[in-house]
């Protein structure tokens, strides 16, 4: 069967970044050419290491990927539109929001068949009404006059899309993104991990990685310790993780009389080891698109604190492979972590049944198949 050349245009950056990456290791080299555009800050390093490392022929193209700048994102249109032109390709798959925009619009009349990959709709749950429907209507255009498929990472967001009138039935498919199982079930010496944690003398660690920022919430997870540490001593909180609210969620913690209680532990690339490290995983998100590292506290039989989200709750069943709190309720946080500290048994049937649901659902070869397959028939479908 002859190769299909796929365009993949992506933000550099986090979570989009690492997709593109499982795309680029993982997707059948004899079925699929793929050329990789990366947009946004670390745009020139990303495309560094996808030509190096995985030998995929990529572009560099910087832009700002949260605000309308009309000099450097016209520069970007036009580069876009140079490349989609340059090459034959047999299939687009833009990734995120600003970036899917731009390109579909550049690739406006090549008929070239689409896929959009919002990874979290820009309209999700956090974002005002009015700016909300303003850019509902910029994805509700673009889904009807420059895209073939909509390829979401959970059925929560097809839901969120209706809701909005974007997109029609038949252009959505839900493929949830999946996880290296393996190194999260690797043995590892607690003790000695936690002496590398500086958790050495904790007794219950109630931990959670990801970017200090507002979709995260880290002063809800504060606030939560808060609740808890005065009433029981043998609890230790962690954060791994960098971001811009790193230094308020300190100041927060000191106000609190938490500094001795509560652990922020910067970046860290041996996140296996550190979830096995853990005794309790808790996500306090206030959106998401769908949460990896929610799939990975499972992979490690870790029992699951979440917020009900759209995204997270795709991935969770309340009460079955983890508990859901609302989001920003800071004492059901706080009470939720408390039944798995002191319930050994509920503890240990949430751990059991979310390590069955990551190895049987949730696995990276699982998502490349499904997405394989959306490649092959979208391409050769046709255009919209």
């Amino acid at each position: 069967m002859k190769q299909i050349r796929v365009l993949e245009i992506a933000k550099s950056t986090a979570g989009v970044a690492e997709y593109v990456r499982w795309l680029v290791q993982g997707l059948d080299r004899s079925k699929f050419e793929l050329t990789v555009v990366c947009l946004s800050e670390g745009s020139e390093a990303f495309s560094r290491e996808l030509t190096q490392t995985y030998h995929i022929k990529a572009y560099n193209l910087a832009m700002d990927r949260y605000r309308v700048n009309l000099l450097s994102d016209t520069r970007v249109f036009i580069a876009l539109w140079k490349i989609l032109r340059s090459e034959k390709f047999d299939l687009i798959h833009v990734h995120a929001s600003k970036p899917g925009f731009l390109a579909r619009l550049a690739a406006l009349g090549l008929k070239i068949p689409t896929i959009y990959s919002p990874h979290c709709f820009s309209f999700h749950r956090g974002v005002g009404k009015f700016k909300s429907n303003i850019l509902a209507l910029l994805e509700r255009i673009a889904a009807r006059y420059l895209t073939t498929r909509i390829l979401v990472v959970a059925a929560s967001e097809i839901k969120l899309a209706q809701a909005y009138n974007v997109g029609s039935p038949d252009q959505f498919v839900a493929i949830n993104s999946g996880i290296d199982i393996q190194p999260f079930q690797q043995p590892v010496d607690r003790a000695l991990q936690r002496s590398a944690m500086l958790l050495k003398d904790a007794e219950f660690v109630v931990g959670t990685v990801g970017r200090l920022s507002e979709q995260k919430a880290p002063l809800d997870f504060v606030q939560a310790a808060a609740i808890l540490a005065p009433k029981y001593p043998g609890l230790t909180f962690a954060w791994i993780g960098d971001g811009p609210l790193l230094q308020e969620a300190q100041n927060l913690s000191q106000k609190l009389n938490l500094t001795q209680r509560i652990r922020f532990l910067g970046l860290r690339k041996d996140i296996p080891a550190c979830l096995a490290a853990l005794d309790c995983f808790v996500l306090v998100s206030r959106w998401e698109g769908f949460p990896l590292v929610v799939l990975e506290a499972m992979a490690a039989g870790l029992p699951i604190v979440a917020t009900n989200i759209d995204g997270t709750n795709d991935a969770i069943q309340h009460d079955e492979d983890g508990l859901l709190v609302p989001p920003g309720d800071v004492h059901a946080i706080a009470d939720a972590i408390e039944k798995i500290y002191l319930d050994h048994a509920l503890s240990k049937r949430l751990a059991d049944a979310g390590r069955l649901k990551a190895s049987e659902r949730f696995t990276r070869k699982k998502m490349l198949d499904a997405i394989s397959s959306v490649y092959t028939k979208t391409a050769q479908g046709g255009a919209k």
